[in-house]
């Protein structure tokens, strides 16, 4: 199979890696609790931000979303505080920054027969009133996306924002709307996710397959995207370390055992390239990045560095922009931003800097764990050991999963928190 999704199904978290002639290139994390890009709302104006061009919405949550001037409809329109407004996010809150929205009306909404003009005219409140659906064109899909987006507008008449008006996607549906380019077959770890799966991804091959018979270690993958420094098998370490300024990575030869240092040096910077490239897809990195490689002299080490990063990225379908070496030594490279990586939806910062998996990352760890042992030992009754922060995170925000596990496994889990546990350690045993 040349593109390969397996998907691991678990209680409020579907984890999945799509591979590419049986490699894993990227990864995905679905718990429905981040405002992803395509969704809906209806918010409210709460600042005018003229010398930046642009406008915060009040969408609900903790930050509002930033609206560039270009992305108003209709053009050159003044927004006011407290004004209404419908917006669609084109781009998640990611690296501190704010969620970006528009105006316009989705392109797959566009009428057959209609200016692009007249259909994102309907996109603002204060024209919900003269819409009709007898505007819909005759073709079955646009009349049935159009009349969509019709409802949304109309929704948004009766209520008050922040409101969220598209409906809640599936977890399965998210998945099929990060995934880019088709795929040859779709392999579930949990026979009941398969229909919801299939209605999903129409016309993809999808099984069941227990994740043991699977050729891919999953929870070996996500610990390697989510690892702050890799060894290469050539000798050597790849560092990683995101900033507010963008994705610092650094090349570092270890200590050669024999060879001179330019060639070890030569070597490693051609071994990192692969790896970088690679890792760029598998954590979703985007925005700025600087790769410090081993310092090379001459411009033809440092020409064979830069067309091995080129080839090792050429399959990357975000198209990363590579820039050249800076005046210092490094290698720029832009890659386009989509969705949050793979880091801010596990870990967080911990006092000091250094990233950990957050609570409810490892609550899904733990719950993962004991569904395996609940299946090999069915009907026995268990006691999970976490830290006391976990544990406050299960009695919390995952007190719904704790419960759905609790009625899938037809047993109470008794959860006790132990306060020389640090926060990834746990321990599952009968009792």
């Amino acid at each position: 199979m040349d593109r390969q999704l397996l998907i691991s199904v678990g209680l409020g978290e579907w984890r999945a890696a799509l591979l590419e002639h049986g490699v894993p290139v990227e990864l995905y994390v679905e718990r429905g609790d981040h405002g992803s890009a395509g969704r809906i709302y209806l918010g409210r104006v709460v600042r005018v931000l003229p010398a930046l061009g642009a406008a915060l919405v009040d969408i609900g949550g903790n930050r509002p979303a930033f609206l560039p001037n270009r992305e108003v409809v209709p053009r050159g329109k003044q927004l006011h505080e407290g004004e209404r407004v419908i917006v669609q996010i084109h781009r998640e809150a990611q690296g501190g920054k704010a969620a970006r929205a528009t105006m316009k009306a989705p392109p797959t909404l566009t009428l057959r027969g209609s200016s692009r003009s007249e259909v994102e005219a309907a996109s603002p409140v204060s024209h919900i009133a003269g819409e009709s659906s007898d505007d819909c064109a005759a073709d079955a899909e646009a009349e049935s996306l159009a009349c969509s987006w019709r409802e949304i507008l109309d929704q948004a008449s009766q209520l008050d924002p922040p409101a969220r008006l598209d409906p809640e996607a599936s977890f399965a549906v998210s998945l099929r709307r990060s995934l880019r380019g088709a795929l040859d077959e779709i392999l579930a770890d949990d026979p009941a996710a398969v229909p919801e799966i299939r209605a999903a991804f129409p016309g993809i091959a999808t099984a069941h397959r227990p994740e043991t018979e699977w050729q891919t270690d999953l929870g070996t993958v996500f610990d390697e995207a989510l690892a702050g420094t890799l060894t290469l098998a050539d000798r050597g370490f790849v560092h990683f370390e995101a900033s507010r300024a963008g994705m610092l990575i650094d090349v570092d030869t270890g200590t050669p055992e024999a060879g001179s240092p330019g060639r070890a040096g030569l070597t490693a910077n051609l071994a990192a390239s692969r790896t970088i490239a690679r890792q760029l897809r598998l954590r979703n990195l985007g925005g700025g990045i600087i790769i410090d490689f081993v310092g090379l002299e001459g411009r033809s080490s440092r020409e064979r560095v830069r067309a091995a990063l080129a080839e090792a990225v050429a399959s990357d379908p975000a198209g990363a922009q590579l820039l050249g070496w800076t005046r210092l030594g490094h290698f720029e490279l832009v890659r386009p931003r989509r969705g949050r990586p793979l880091a801010e939806a596990l870990l967080e910062p911990r006092p000091g800097g250094a990233l950990v998996k957050t609570t409810v990352t490892v609550s899904h760890e733990a719950l993962r764990a004991l569904r395996r042992a609940a299946r090999a030992q069915p009907g026995r009754q268990w006691r999970l050991i976490v830290a006391p922060d976990v544990a406050a995170a299960l009695a919390g925000p995952m007190a719904d999963v704790v419960r759905q596990a609790e009625e899938r496994f037809a047993r109470s889990i008794a959860i006790e928190a132990d306060p020389g546990y640090d926060r990834e350690r746990f321990q599952i045993s009968p009792r």
